[in-house]
């Protein structure tokens, strides 16, 4: 697109984490936020940005804020990421569900052999695993994960949320920094800062100039 003389616009969809692909050469970032942007383009000169926040949490805190009706914590699976290996996501989700009582959340794309097994797993290890499919704002519950969006989604609706990771690797720790996760044992997440012009309209207006 750079050698047609057109523009390459990116837009951010989700947290990025060390996972994220690399920007086109000359792109142009609509980020969530400066950090973020800052992040993704990792010192390039060729790669511009623009803060436009995040529709999903702009979308999130437009709602009703959700009263917590039970002190007991979800625990969002993510045994399906790349981001950190299995064998430690399972270690974590024991330990915290344990330690808490939480219930287990798997991941909508937890649906492997390898994933059902864990839960069974879990089962006899007498921790809840919900099959509900009951929408996470509507159980009203505390909410804690390893890095999901879940997270800020959660803070976004008013729910308690918190960051947890028995032994977090120096990423996961920058990215908690990031997002302004708090750590479990500290106060709760604080709901995202929102930007003053609906990132939706951002992004229309930074297309069409």
């Amino acid at each position: 697109s750079v050698a047609l003389g057109a523009r390459f616009v990116a837009v951010q969809h989700g947290l990025l984490t060390p996972y994220a692909p690399p920007l086109p050469q000359g792109a142009h970032l609509l980020a969530w936020s400066a950090a973020d942007g800052d992040y993704w383009r990792s010192g390039r000169t060729d790669v511009t940005v623009t803060t436009v926040g995040s529709q999903l949490l702009w979308e999130a805190a437009a709602l009703p804020r959700i009263p917590t009706t039970s002190p007991r914590p979800i625990f969002l699976g993510q045994l399906h990421g790349a981001e950190l290996p299995r064998a430690a996501m399972t270690r974590s989700a024991i330990l915290f569900c344990r330690m808490t009582g939480a219930t287990y959340r798997p991941h909508p794309s937890e649906r492997d052999l390898m994933s059902r097994l864990q839960h069974r797993a879990f089962g006899r290890l007498g921790i809840e695993v919900d099959a509900s499919g009951t929408a996470l704002a509507d159980l009203g519950r505390p909410v804690a994960a390893a890095y999901s969006t879940g997270l800020v989604e959660a803070a976004a609706r008013g729910l308690p949320a918190w960051a947890f990771h028995p032994s977090p690797p120096a990423w996961l720790r920058e990215f908690w920094e990031r997002y302004g996760l708090s750590v479990w044992g500290a106060d709760p997440t604080p709901a995202p800062v929102l930007p003053t012009i609906e990132p939706a309209r951002a992004i229309a207006g930074c297309l069409s100039d």
